[in-house]
């Protein structure tokens, strides 16, 4: 495991998981229907607590990287077909995770990073909405950002970006889920 939870438990969990669906090919859901199934159950599974609803989308990924990767690829489309963008940008904060620069380089975007308050490590939503321009693609903010620990101005950023008709991803690929219970008023 990547990341160990210190939970009891837990290891023999993701070894049995494993060994149950280690035959499976996740890329060919023609072959493996049932790989639709479960990805259907889980995105629902987690999108009703978080208000979500029957028409609520998702993609399972492999991990972080690969969800990064398919938010910089979804949004350079996005901006191509919805506004003619040829030379998309992509708007990150300093602070943010580098696959986003990976995802950059790979897709063909211009990374143009927004400076973080040096006090609170949060990029701020005026500087976002100040270094909008006609080829941003996709704003990115962090919840919480993986080297502080701290959460971007997420609203406020996509508000932004949504006025302008530009895509915003929140990396929340550390800490997201108990980030959401917690709004929630749950603590366990």
């Amino acid at each position: 495991m990547a990341y160990d939870s210190g939970l009891p438990g837990t290891e023999e969990l993701a070894a049995a998981a494993h060994a149950r669906f280690a035959g499976v090919n996740g890329l060919d859901m023609t072959a493996f229907p049932s790989v639709v199934a479960l990805e259907n159950d889980l995105v629902g599974a987690a999108a009703r607590p978080l208000g979500g609803t029957a028409a609520t989308a998702g993609t399972f990924t492999s991990g972080g990287t690969e969800s990064c990767l398919l938010a910089v690829l979804t949004a350079r489309e996005h901006a191509r077909r919805t506004r003619g963008v040829s030379a998309p940008e992509m708007l990150l904060p300093e602070t943010a995770h580098a696959a986003f620069h990976k995802a950059a380089a790979l897709f063909g975007l211009r990374a143009v990073t927004v400076p973080v308050d040096p006090g609170t490590h949060r990029v701020r939503a005026a500087d976002v909405a100040a270094a909008l321009t006609g080829r941003t693609a996709l704003v990115v903010v962090s919840a919480p950002s993986y080297a502080h620990g701290v959460i971007d101005p997420v609203a406020e950023a996509a508000a932004a970006a949504a006025a302008r008709g530009v895509l915003c991803h929140v990396d929340a690929c550390i800490g997201g889920w108990y980030l959401g219970q917690l709004r929630l008023g749950r603590r366990s």
